[in-house]
């Protein structure tokens, strides 16, 4: 029985490995890219965090102050926004979403202009509770760090992209 049981353990992890799948692991930085400053965010920023530790599992080593043979991804405006989704019967909002837009630039070492990034959004809805007030900042930073991942996800994919593009569509 002991067997059967490894088996069925067993099984799937050897189905999914013969078929090229892998788990995704940080995105690899390109190498132009290597050493960075982030400019634009306080050291503080949850979102700068996020970015750093991105960036330092990706293989880059980031910069605490601008460096003339460091690149630099610079935060050009970081906008929080929440909006009121849906009202109940007795004029109370019951919904609202979180949204966040953050507008980036690439400058690369020894190039006067920038690279424009564009704007990323992320955005999550949550319905309200009035009774739990406590509980509704909490929530928010949930989401918040939620939207800080999708947003540093986008912004190295869009990197990424930018550098290709900049290649003319070659890989890193």
């Amino acid at each position: 029985m002991n067997r059967v049981r490894r088996l069925f353990v067993l099984l799937p992890a050897v189905l999914a490995s013969g078929c090229g799948f892998t788990l995704r692991g940080a995105p690899d930085w390109p190498s132009e890219l290597d050493p960075i400053h982030i400019g634009g965010l306080g050291v503080r920023d949850p979102l700068y965090l996020m970015l750093v530790q991105n960036l330092r599992a990706a293989g880059a080593e980031v910069l605490g102050t601008r460096s003339p043979e460091a690149a630099e991804l610079r935060v050009l405006s970081l906008v929080e926004q929440r909006r009121v989704l849906s009202v109940t019967g007795a004029a109370r909002v019951s919904e609202y979403e979180l949204v966040r837009l953050l507008d980036t630039e690439l400058r690369l070492p020894g190039e006067a202009e920038p690279l424009p990034l564009g704007r990323l959004e992320a955005s999550r809805i949550y319905v309200f509770d009035a009774a739990s007030v406590l509980t509704r900042s909490e929530r928010e930073e949930e989401l918040a760090r939620a939207m800080n991942r999708d947003l540093v996800r986008m912004l190295s994919l869009r990197v990424r992209a930018a550098m290709r593009g900049r290649h003319g569509g070659a890989d890193d």
